[in-house]
């Protein structure tokens, strides 16, 4: 039995040419988490994060925050908690559903100078994913290969030793977590995914035959910073 401490990236760079960058206010947010973590004495086992680079680095930022400067303990870099290819989805369905609805007849570039159509779009695309719907193009990862390899990776930390882990990682990461810890279905964990902050924090019991949730999108260490620029979901 674990206790493990999820967090989610900071704010990256939506509608930049590279979204896979923390923005300034996204690795400030490490930063207060981690001071925050500093100040009422918080500690870890072991760090885990997953190979992108926003993971990593509000890995980075937080540990600095906390005074550990990356170490003790050095973080496991797994590929099993990185987030679901949003790019890849929206190549492989967005032409599905611009023939469900010419709204939506667009490009990528276009798609992403509207945050609420963006909603809409991934809210659908999401949607084809988890029915198994074939894409225009084809798919790197299937939503159950996502789901396996996401639970698979959980269960490591599980299995570790460790009585006491954080993992660093994305919102459809904290999705499948959630998934398993409550028993809700595909379609429920995603929605869940939608309604997670940037850097917030969420804490999960793992058991040998079962998970628990006992914390979910806590935000208190970025309401106690005083700054409402802060709070963000992506």
């Amino acid at each position: 039995m674990s206790t493990l401490i999820v967090v989610r990236h900071g704010q990256a760079s939506f509608g930049g040419r590279n979204y896979d960058v923390l923005s300034p206010l996204g690795e400030r947010q490490g930063v207060v988490l981690g001071e925050h973590w500093k100040r009422v004495g918080q500690q870890f086992d072991a760090v885990y994060t997953g190979t992108l680079e926003r993971q990593k680095l509000t890995a980075q930022r937080t540990l600095e925050g906390m005074g550990l400067d990356g170490t003790p303990p050095p973080a496991t870099v797994d590929p099993a908690y990185d987030e679901y290819d949003h790019k890849n989805l929206i190549r492989s369905y967005l032409p599905i559903i611009a023939r469900e609805n010419p709204e939506f007849a667009i490009d990528r570039t276009e798609l992403l100078s509207d945050r609420r159509r963006f909603q809409r779009v991934m809210e659908r695309i999401t949607t084809l994913w988890l029915e198994g719907v074939p894409g225009e193009l084809p798919l790197d990862e299937t939503w159950e290969q996502f789901r396996t390899r996401t639970e698979a990776g959980i269960r490591r930390i599980a299995d570790s030793g460790a009585e006491r882990s954080v993992l660093f990682t994305s919102g459809g990461v904290i999705g499948v977590a959630m998934r398993k810890a409550l028993n809700v279905t595909d379609d429920m964990a995603i929605k869940l995914n939608w309604r997670v902050y940037n850097a917030s924090v969420h804490m999960f019991w793992l058991g040998k035959r079962s998970d628990a949730l006992l914390r979910f999108n806590d935000i208190s260490h970025l309401e106690l910073a005083g700054d409402e620029n802060l709070i963000t979901y992506r």
